[in-house]
């Protein structure tokens, strides 16, 4: 890894932090990367944003967790906390683009079990025309070593909050923070990186979710499996092993229900996955 100095930001509230079991996110950043900074964005100081910034919504909230460290790292990372590491992140850490980011969709084409997500690029960012299926990103991870871009994503965050509130509460292209993302992320003023794009065989998030079910679109986690001291799945297109860095469970208001019902993400986590699997995750994650 080069001599960069970085941050991982996890935005978590502390009544989440059981429900989520934070610690199983933590110590896979330790185990693999002692040398990374990690902070956890706490409910005071998502109280304290709320505060500075009363348009704020919790789908906002990936910029301002990251903004007050900028001028302090050469490079500043964004990561969801129902996510584990399960990998050494040497290429996402060495990438030398403005912005790197992760695939939304699978080789599938699909978004987990359901029908792949895009948008329309809108002007100024862009012409209007689709982003690729395959240029869709998740704004479960995204890593910046261009400090702006963290200013431009905020920004456009309150604009479409005014947009929404003010003119179009449906507004297409800018109804989410993964929306909001992807304009800047595919805009000509920024060199930008997805880093786990096909054909590189890792993944670094939910491109690893498929299935049948839109109730289960992490199905694919049964058939993860040790290789080489790391995780692998075999990329359900082409057969390749896909080294996986980084599991995300997504998945919206789905995630809440299997983690209530099972008591926690690290336990569901430990349902869906093998035995061995799952002994490599306790070694990782369990501190």
């Amino acid at each position: 890894m080069m001599d960069k100095k970085i941050l991982i930001s996890t935005w978590c509230t502390d009544d989440y932090r059981d429900y989520l079991n934070i610690d199983t996110l933590i110590n896979s950043v330790k185990y693999f990367h002692p040398e990374v900074d990690h902070i956890i964005f706490d409910t005071a100081m998502t109280e304290a944003t709320n505060k500075k910034y009363p348009w704020m919504r919790d789908i906002w909230m990936m910029a301002p967790s990251c903004l007050p460290y900028i001028d302090e790292y050469d490079m500043v990372v964004h990561l969801d906390a129902d996510a584990v590491v399960t990998g050494p992140m040497n290429e996402l850490f060495d990438s030398t683009a403005d912005v790197i980011g992760v695939r939304n969709n699978n080789s599938l084409n699909k978004a987990g079990s359901n029908n792949p997500i895009t948008i329309q690029h809108l002007e100024p960012f862009g012409d209007g025309s689709q982003i690729p299926i395959q240029g869709f990103i998740n704004a479960g991870l995204v890593a910046v070593n261009r400090k702006e871009f963290w200013h431009d994503w905020h920004n456009l965050n309150a604009e479409a909050a005014r947009i929404k509130t003010e003119v179009n509460p449906c507004a297409h292209g800018l109804g989410d923070e993964n929306d909001t993302l992807n304009q800047l992320f595919h805009w000509d003023k920024y060199n930008s990186e997805i880093i786990d794009r096909i054909g590189t065989n890792i993944s670094y998030g939910i491109c690893s979710c498929w299935g049948d079910d839109p109730a289960n679109h992490w199905k694919s986690w049964s058939q993860i499996y040790v290789k080489h001291d790391r995780l692998y799945l075999d990329d359900p297109v082409t057969g390749e092993p896909m080294c996986l860095k980084v599991m995300h469970q997504a998945g919206g208001s789905v995630s809440g229900v299997v983690n209530r019902a099972s008591g926690g993400f690290r336990n569901w986590l430990s349902s869906v996955v093998s035995k061995e699997v799952n002994d490599y995750l306790n070694e990782v994650a369990n501190g």
